[in-house]
């Protein structure tokens, strides 16, 4: 009898022992997998959910190990393993979306691909992200609508908030205006907006004589700029064009000047 009761504890010490060095094996695998890469982004939320992610594998170790232990004891532990099977089956059916939801929010959260502030596009709707769960998404328009998305619906996202912005601005001006007048009008009016903004991310440049039209010569200026702020760049430069033109006499052609942005 003491032979049994010595060889079923070393059992339970040894299913124990086990248990707790696989658990910190998997749990250092996580951390130089998926923790380190959080950090580097300061994404606090995917800290969070990769320490969840860390105690539910911690729950299921110790639920294997205390089924283990139960067997070594001599529980029959397959009925109650049958019953947690079918259980499962049953809420796994029931929360199938919610589960696909939870993944999908886990994906965007470790693989950072937006964050609550970002102005993104999904699948033609772009706004601010207001908010970022681990079931849906909530993005506000510029007009106010808000739309509202599962997170299992979320495949394919334009973020315009990571990368600078380039603004190319076509300037149509008049025949009659000569060459070096309308290049050091658009030089005044560059250096003029280079002051009152902060968020150049390299000098403004005239790119040149884009096109000869029928009645302007189009002249294109690009700039580069921090995510979202090209809109704000573009009204201050135009205001700057239409004031030394004034100025300077300088005749434009108004049906001639295109605002274009594009990315980086």
């Amino acid at each position: 009898m003491e032979n049994i009761l010595t060889k079923e504890v070393i059992t339970t010490i040894c299913i124990i022992l086990f248990a707790f060095l696989f658990y910190i094996a998997i749990k250092q695998l996580i951390t130089r997998v998926f923790l380190k890469k959080a950090r580097r982004r300061s994404n606090k939320k995917a800290l969070t959910l990769l320490t969840i992610l860390t105690n539910v594998i911690k729950y299921i170790i110790l639920a294997i190990a205390l089924l283990m232990i139960l067997a070594t004891w001599g529980v029959d532990t397959k009925a109650l393993i049958a019953s947690l099977g079918v259980a499962g089956a049953v809420a796994g059916l029931a929360m199938q979306d919610m589960l696909k939801d939870f993944i999908g929010g886990a994906d965007i959260l470790t693989e950072d691909q937006f964050k609550v502030g970002d102005n993104i596009e999904i699948k033609g709707f772009r706004g601010n992200v207001i908010y970022l769960g681990m079931k849906i998404t909530k993005i506000r328009a510029y007009t106010g609508e808000v739309k509202i998305i599962a997170n299992r619906n979320i495949n394919e996202v334009i973020n315009y908030s990571v990368m600078p912005a380039v603004c190319v601005v076509d300037v149509g001006l008049s025949y009659d205006n000569k060459i070096e007048k309308t290049e050091a009008v658009l030089k005044t009016a560059i250096e003029n907006t280079a002051k009152q903004i902060t968020y150049l991310k390299r000098p403004i440049t005239i790119l040149g004589i884009e096109k000869l039209n029928n009645d302007s010569i189009v002249y294109r200026v690009e700039a580069e700029v921090e995510p979202m702020k090209n809109f704000e760049f573009n009204r201050i430069f135009l205001k700057e064009i239409l004031k030394q033109a004034e100025a300077n006499n300088l005749t434009l052609s108004y049906d001639k000047i295109n605002v274009t942005n594009e990315r980086l």
